[in-house]
C-alpha cells in the first residue's frame, strides 16, 4: 500500500516539465489557455484504451525472434501507436473555437496532450515496483528519461503541427509525426537493448545506454529553440 500511494507522485515530473514549458506564453496572447488543461486530463484518460491496444499489438509480435521483437515493440507496438493516437486525441479536441489561436499555444496544446499520457503511464509503471527502492530508482529513470522523451516526441508535432496550421504546408504534419515516432523509437529500442543484450557484450551495452540517455538531453535544447522561435514568429504577429 505505501509503495502505491508514493507511486501517486510520478504525475509530478510531468507537471512540473509543463510549467517551464508554460513560462515562455508570458508574452503570447492565447484565446483558450485553460483548455489545454482538459486536453491533458483527456490524454491521460486515453492512455489507458491506449495500453490495451498496444498490449494487443504487442502479443502479435512476441514470437519474433531478436532483432526485429525489439524493433516491433519500439517502432509500432509503443512510438506509432502512442504517437498518432496522441495527436488524434488533440485534433478531435480542438476543433472549431477550441483551436489554438497562437502558434505557441498550438506547441503547449500538445505538449500537454503528450504529458497527460506520460504522467499516467508513469503513475501505472510506479505501482508495479514491489519495493520503495525499486520505486525510487524507476522514479528517477522515468523522470530524467522517459517523461522528458515524451515531451519531446510531443512537442516535435507540436511545432509542425503549429506550421501547418498558421504558416500552411501539407507534408509538415506528417513530417512531424513520422520525426516523433522515430525519436521515440529510437529512445525505446536503445532501452529494452539494454535489458536484453546477451552476457559479453558491453560495448554495445554502453553505446545503447548513452544513446538512451542522449536523447532527453538533446530534446531539451531542441524544444527550447523551437518555443523560442514559435514565440517570435507569434511576437512578429502582433498575437
Amino acid at each position: 500500500m505505501e509503495v502505491r500511494l508514493i507511486a501517486a507522485i510520478g504525475v509530478l515530473p510531468a507537471f512540473a516539465m509543463l510549467w517551464y514549458a508554460e513560462r515562455f506564453e508570458r508574452r503570447v496572447r492565447e484565446p483558450n489557455p485553460g483548455w489545454r488543461y482538459r486536453i491533458l486530463a483527456a490524454s491521460g484518460f486515453a492512455a489507458l484504451p491506449i495500453g490495451l491496444i498496444e498490449f494487443q499489438l504487442a502479443a502479435w509480435g512476441r514470437h519474433a525472434s531478436e532483432p526485429h521483437k525489439t524493433l516491433y515493440e519500439a517502432f509500432v507496438v509503443a512510438a506509432a501507436t502512442e504517437e498518432i493516437l496522441k495527436f488524434t486525441c488533440l485534433w478531435l479536441l480542438t476543433r472549431a473555437g477550441l483551436r489554438p489561436g497562437t502558434r505557441y499555444g498550438a506547441f503547449l496544446y500538445a505538449l500537454h496532450a503528450a504529458m497527460g499520457f506520460a504522467a499516467v503511464e508513469n503513475v501505472v509503471a510506479l505501482i508495479s515496483a514491489p519495493d520503495l527502492a525499486e520505486l525510487t530508482g524507476l522514479l528517477l529513470l522515468r523522470t530524467y528519461l522517459a517523461i522528458p522523451t515524451h515531451l519531446f516526441a510531443g512537442g516535435i508535432v507540436g511545432f509542425f503541427w503549429a506550421k501547418r496550421r498558421f504558416d500552411g504546408g501539407g507534408l509538415r504534419l506528417p513530417a512531424g509525426i513520422a520525426l516523433a515516432i522515430l525519436v521515440h523509437g529510437a529512445y525505446n529500442s536503445m532501452v529494452s537493448s539494454v535489458e536484453r543484450l546477451p552476457k559479453g557484450m558491453d560495448l554495445m551495452l554502453n553505446a545503447y545506454a548513452l544513446g538512451a540517455m542522449a536523447i532527453p538531453l538533446v530534446g531539451v535544447f531542441v524544444l527550447h529553440a523551437l518555443a523560442h522561435h514559435l514565440v517570435a514568429l507569434d511576437r512578429a504577429d502582433g498575437r
